[in-house]
């Protein structure tokens, strides 16, 4: 496959810079403005919260966006997450801005939009958008322009480039259909606690109440072994932090600690088939992470272990709880140095006890589930691997 070198601003007209315009005033439509939060990780827009603005469309007209038009974010991002995402907008009906932490990338003629959205995410994966990046006032900003005018790039004819990005499509779609399978496991379980418990906020079943902490052998926090001693993180004891709580069951950690990282410091040893819970943390915002651990853990201080009374709860049913009054929890949460739940409230928050029998039926069920969203999540790691794999090969000349 012919491959030709352009720099990045070959392949694109001038960068447009985002509108925010003003507040409405009541009574007025506006226009939709998209955000960075409005932006995923697979390049679409998710465009359910877009925020409504007040812009003179006739005065902006060139920055209302068009189909095949990409949209890069040049502010915000974290230490683990490089600003310079992009997605690509295709929405043909209505009038849509892009935000002022953003800018237009329009295609220029001869380049499908497409694959130049998977080319830019490419080059995201790998990083080398870091060194166009400074920090002001808290903030990342990317210098775009230096990006466009310093990184090269190979691209095939246009005919190429949309083949590869028909297929790069296909891959991504199995990616977006299995991460649907996995997240509908969750609702089913979800629907199965309601189902079986009722609303455990109203205790619509009439069952007897306890309090969580009269539920529990005990809770307890964590902690974090000092960083100094290099051979507390060698052990096979898997330290476990708010990072590693985006899935339900926990079977290993980023870090691993020892017993003696265990015996010398205010961290504990977590026996399996606890409850584990995230009390402080910035996306307490957003949800309440909480999870089981399959394996004895350890856990830092902005969490806490909740050691179940079998003859009371079971684990499952305890998470399950604690997740149909997450919003009722979220209410609670308060800002003080960081964002945290008020623990007293959750220790003394009474508890709807279903009889055992009927709590260990369901955690049947949800084991179950859990090992068909086990297939499912190994199924999409090969998936992902493979998109990767799809990836490199397209942006060397490889594929065809």
């Amino acid at each position: 496959m012919r491959m030709k070198t352009y720099l990045l601003e070959d392949l694109f007209e001038k960068p447009i810079s985002g509108e925010w315009g003003d507040d409405l005033e009541e009574g007025q439509e506006g226009v939709s403005v998209i955000r960075t939060t409005n932006f995923t990780n697979s390049g679409e827009i998710d465009l359910s919260n877009v925020v409504m603005r007040n812009i003179n469309v006739e005065k902006h007209g060139r920055k209302v966006l068009k189909v095949g038009d990409i949209i890069i974010e040049k502010s915000g991002g974290s230490p683990n997450q490089p600003v310079g995402r992009v997605v690509l907008f295709l929405e043909e009906e209505g009038v849509y801005f892009c935000n002022n932490f953003t800018a237009i990338l329009r295609p220029r003629t001869g380049f499908d939009p497409k694959y130049l959205l998977y080319m830019l995410k490419d080059l995201y994966q790998q990083r080398k958008i870091l060194k166009f990046q400074n920090k002001t006032t808290g903030i990342i900003n990317l210098k775009l322009q230096d990006y466009l005018s310093s990184v090269k790039v190979e691209i095939p004819q246009i005919d190429s480039q949309k083949r590869i990005a028909k297929i790069l499509d296909k891959a991504q779609e199995l990616i977006n259909k299995r991460k649907e399978q996995i997240e509908a496991c969750d609702e089913l379980i979800k629907g199965l606690f309601y189902h079986m418990f009722g609303d455990v906020n109203l205790n619509t079943k009439g069952w007897a109440s306890i309090s969580i902490s009269n539920a529990c052998l005990k809770i307890v926090g964590g902690g974090t072994p000092t960083k100094s001693k290099k051979e507390y993180y060698i052990g096979n004891i898997p330290w476990v932090t708010p990072k590693d709580m985006k899935v339900l069951v926990i079977t290993d950690a980023q870090m691993h600690i020892n017993e003696d990282a265990i015996a010398n410091s205010t961290t504990n040893l977590i026996p399996k088939n606890s409850v584990l819970m995230v009390i402080r943390s910035g996306i307490l915002k957003k949800y309440i992470p909480v999870a089981i651990n399959k394996v004895p853990v350890a856990i830092n201080q902005d969490m806490k272990a909740f050691i179940v009374n079998n003859q009371y709860v079971n684990s499952q049913y305890l998470m399950w709880f604690f997740k149909g009054i997450e919003r009722n929890l979220l209410s609670k949460v308060r800002g003080v140095t960081a964002d945290n739940i008020e623990f007293k409230q959750i220790k003394e928050h009474q508890m709807p006890v279903p009889p055992i029998h009927l709590q260990n039926r369901f955690a049947e069920q949800v084991e179950k589930i859990e090992q068909q969203k086990q297939r499912f999540q190994q199924s999409l790691t090969e998936l992902e691997n493979n998109f990767k794999a799809l990836i490199q090969r397209a942006f060397i000349g490889e594929l065809f």
